[in-house]
């Protein structure tokens, strides 16, 4: 019997496009660029109109972009900066739409070259910084008269700029940018007379004077309808004069923000933010301060006929850690931080709401006192989602060291929790023990394992005096031996006595399926 022969292109498109979609765009162009069918080059079109070539080499760029260009439907392309010079010449006979651009260096000297080629030609902008620390002075080539851009998002550095250093762009309707401050927010608005959504993430530092925005000049804006704000800072007398000025159009606001050493009451919230925007239908809040010398706030002060239009406020305070945080139901934000036990005796409502954080993926526990048992069980059953844990110190507060050494000494878990074996959160895959104390523990290192029986990522430092301990009391049982088997990928935390930490031979007994990451940037 003669035996049939299938070859590739006598597949059917169906089995064509069941395979493309496991492959990615720039292999797609790889392996299919040499095959002179037009079916293929039909079928593959939609597969690669938006290509990743971010981890290709300089030769794959050399080889394969001319035809990108040249041949196919391309609308989105993702690269890093340093090749922004070679595609520049093709870009005038493209379709291409949006870009999105990955920078790695310290200086941004590749990048503003890079910038000057693709501003005339690109619509939608992404600019991703690897390397959070470096330079931020693209403000010139993001902002000219003459760009393209009708969508900028800036993301992993803050952005410096003088105001002689922008234009005005009357194309760009959406910005999201890392900022130093409100002041260069008002001198962005001036000059973006089209702008409909804006997101801010501050950044502020304890010694720096941030100086007041300009309200002399400002021409109200008119389009502006969705304004978010998060990060850090200790000026809410500037977003108050930021809602003043540009409030009167604005339908949806999302304010998730640490304001430091200060806080402030749903009666000055109401008259510094929402009195300002009379066409708001959208609120979602996240506000944290730590301050030492101050009264719990006052749940009365959100129950207002103004308030009771909004989702419903949750206020609760760590009398401990003197934190104090607000916040809006549902809870939008994929992250929780500071979660402690006075959480659970301390929560408020200015009305009556069921708690579930569905949306949460990442929660930060703080022990201002032994976790409890309970404590763990109200995470079990409101953290539905939750992927990673995180044990961290509390807010360092200045100039009370007492209370500070107090905070470090109190141990992580109490006794009831250490003893109970049947809390455990099966969603958990990571869990960051970064508290600077017990973190040699066995026992604290054994319970969290029980908790977690998902895990396989670990963040902690794991020294030689743990070490010790798990060989010590593992002889005769193997949980956490078995445990650590589990384990994918172990992140070593720096902060701790190097003298201390474990050989490569030693670190591969505990974890031998684990790759090892000493990356101390996030710590």
């Amino acid at each position: 019997m003669m035996m049939i022969k299938t070859q590739l292109l006598d597949l059917p498109n169906e089995l064509f496009l069941y395979i493309f979609q496991y492959i990615k765009s720039s292999h797609l162009i790889q392996i299919f660029s040499e095959i002179k069918s037009f079916r293929i080059q039909a079928l593959i079109q939609s597969f690669i109109s938006h290509v990743d070539i971010s981890q290709e080499s300089e030769q794959w760029i050399q080889t394969y972009v001319p035809n990108l260009f040249s041949q196919q439907n391309l609308i989105a392309l993702r690269l890093q900066d340093k090749y922004l010079a070679n595609i520049s010449q093709y870009l005038s006979s493209s379709d291409i739409q949006s870009m999105h651009v990955i920078s790695s260096d310290w200086t941004t000297d590749i990048l503003k070259e890079g910038l000057d080629h693709i501003q005339q030609h690109v619509k939608q902008l992404w600019i991703t910084f690897t390397y959070p620390h470096g330079k931020g002075d693209i403000a010139n080539q993001l902002f000219q008269s003459d760009s393209q851009y009708e969508y900028l998002n800036i993301t992993g550095r803050f952005i410096y700029f003088d105001y002689d250093d922008i234009n005005i762009c009357t194309l760009l309707t959406y910005l999201s940018i890392e900022l130093e401050g409100m002041h260069r927010v008002f001198a962005l608005i001036e000059h973006l007379p089209n702008l409909q959504e804006l997101k801010v993430k501050f950044r502020t530092e304890e010694r720096l004077v941030q100086p007041k925005p300009n309200l002399d000049s400002v021409i109200t804006h008119n389009k502006l309808y969705r304004v978010t704000f998060i990060g850090c800072t200790k000026y809410f007398d500037h977003l108050e004069n930021f809602f003043s000025t540009f409030g009167s159009t604005i339908e949806c606001l999302t304010i998730n923000i640490d304001l430091m050493y200060y806080i402030i009451d749903g009666k000055r919230l109401e008259n510094g933010l929402l009195n300002k925007m009379p066409c708001l239908s959208s609120l979602d809040i996240i506000i944290h301060s730590t301050a030492v010398y101050s009264n719990p706030l006052d749940i009365e002060t959100f129950r207002s006929t103004t308030w009771q239009k909004f989702n419903p406020i949750i206020f609760w305070n760590d009398t401990h850690a003197h934190q104090k945080t607000i916040f809006t139901l549902p809870y939008k934000s994929d992250r929780f931080k500071h979660l402690s036990n006075d959480f659970i005796s301390s929560w408020v409502s200015n009305r009556s709401v069921s708690l579930c954080f569905e949306h949460v993926h990442t929660l930060s526990l703080i022990t201002t006192t032994p976790l409890t048992l309970e404590t763990f069980q109200f995470i079990e059953k409101t953290f539905l989602n939750l992927k990673t844990l995180e044990l961290t110190d509390p807010i360092h507060l200045p100039e009370f060291e007492y209370e500070n050494e107090r905070l470090r000494n109190i141990p992580h878990l109490n006794d009831s929790f250490l003893l109970n074996r049947t809390v455990q959160l099966l969603s958990v895959t990571k869990f960051s023990f970064l508290a600077r104390s017990q973190y040699d523990n066995y026992e604290i290192f054994h319970r969290f394992l029980h908790l977690l029986p998902n895990l396989i990522y670990l963040q902690m430092y794991i020294g030689r005096s743990l070490y010790r301990e798990i060989l010590t009391h593992e002889h005769d049982k193997n949980f956490i031996m078995n445990a650590l088997v589990r384990i994918k990928l172990l992140q070593m935390v720096h902060f701790y006595d190097e003298k201390n930490i474990l050989n490569n031979e030693e670190i591969h007994y505990l974890f031998p399926n684990a790759q090892i990451l000493f990356d101390y940037d996030d710590i």
